[in-house]
């Protein structure tokens, strides 16, 4: 049984070929290998893709708060120094002199220009062909360049999430520039699923390709067989 499997989210099960891959055995491996990695480039391809122009096909991912860039190079500097404070974050009044400030006014002068979800992630991108199973894996495959954190990332704005605001964080937050209501107790960060939706819509494909692919590759093997 030959399988392709994109990133635990989908797979397809190809099981029509058993005549070929029997009648054939030294030919089968190099067919399944050529078929098998070759639409795995072409699926890498999809995901980097997606990813580029700002989500899948029909489902679009919302654009980035302009205070996201801001608010990652800060939670990156603390985690990187648990003593860095913040600094250099001027502040800009936006009202008329002499009015009361009311919250939504004080702005501040540094905002990010980043819109992009996941924009550095579409390098991370991999396709595997592992002979043994006979099986390739698409989508953010684990590789000595490649940490833990992303595959956590993947799955978490996939779904979405939601996240509580704090005394500090409410703080932090104003420091930047991003004052918020006294109602607003979350943060929510909309759902931006990539390889579900990409998987649903090529899966008939994804079949019609390998076995087009694999019955190309077979045939040219065995026809080279008979010119020798």
């Amino acid at each position: 049984m030959l399988e392709i499997y994109l990133d635990e989210r989908g797979e397809v099960a190809i099981e029509n070929m058993e005549i070929l891959l029997k009648a054939f055995p030294q030919y089968a491996d190099r067919a399944v290998a050529s078929a098998l990695s070759s639409e795995g480039d072409r699926l890498r391809d999809l995901i980097k893709t997606a990813i580029q122009s700002g989500g899948p096909e029909g489902h679009k991912w919302e654009k980035l708060n302009p205070h996201t860039g801001v608010l990652s190079r800060v939670k990156a500097a603390k985690e990187k120094d648990p003593k860095y404070r913040l600094k250099n974050y001027k502040m800009v009044w936006r009202g008329k002199k002499g009015s009361k400030w009311k919250g939504k006014e004080y702005k501040a002068s540094i905002l990010s220009t980043k819109t992009s979800p996941m924009g550095k992630l579409a390098g991370a991108v991999r396709y595997k062909y592992d002979p043994a199973d006979q099986m390739v894996n698409i989508g953010f495959i684990r590789a000595s360049n490649i940490s833990e954190s992303v595959f956590k990332l993947v799955r978490i704005l996939a779904k979405g999430f939601k996240t509580k605001i704090t005394p500090d964080s409410r703080r932090m937050l104003f420091a930047l520039g991003f004052p918020l209501k006294k109602s607003t107790s979350w943060l929510e960060t909309p759902a931006r699923p990539l390889i579900e939706p990409i998987f649903r819509k090529e899966e008939r494909d994804i079949i019609s390709n390998i076995e087009k692919k694999f019955m190309a590759s077979m045939l040219r093997y065995i026809k080279g067989r008979e010119k020798t």
